[in-house]
């Protein structure tokens, strides 16, 4: 991470970020870390400036998880506009196919945080508190195309 600018400004309370997903995808299934409230998440993060969406979908992935990885396809292009808190997020994330190389671990860990990984079922994914949301739905009827979601949440006054 050493001289590494991401792609991430705060204005204000305003935040605005670029981000690169991996949906690592082997026999059906996905490879998802989970929170201790029971929430799963992809693995990825904020794509540097100056680094190409695809370098960075694959450096999360090692830095994460420790394995190599073959990035194949982008499958959805993601605006997601969001508040936590008095915070308002708008992400422009670029969600791509991962096939992993070499075993995969029981845990991710990034920085001082440790979470376990599982393999979970795509069709089982609308069961289970997933983050983002859209997967739940979109990921088994992904057709093969790039797919353009808009996740814009209404502001509540």
């Amino acid at each position: 991470r050493e001289g590494r600018m991401d792609f991430r400004t705060r204005i204000d309370n305003q935040v605005f970020g670029v981000r690169a997903t991996a949906l690592i995808i082997k026999d059906g299934k996905i490879f998802l870390t989970k929170d201790s409230k029971r929430r799963y998440y992809t693995i990825g993060g904020a794509i540097a400036v100056n680094e190409v969406a695809v370098d960075a979908v694959g450096r999360e992935v090692k830095e994460e998880l420790g394995v190599d990885s073959c990035v194949n396809k982008l499958a959805f292009v993601v605006e997601n506009q969001f508040t936590q808190g008095s915070i308002a997020f708008h992400n422009i994330e670029f969600h791509f196919i991962v096939e992993p190389i070499g075993e995969m671990p029981d845990e991710m860990i990034e920085g001082k945080l440790k979470q376990t990984c599982e393999w979970i079922d795509v069709d089982k994914l609308v069961n289970l508190d997933v983050v983002p949301a859209f997967l739940a739905e979109e990921l088994s009827n992904w057709d093969g195309l790039v797919k353009h979601i808009m996740n814009v949440k209404e502001k509540t006054t």
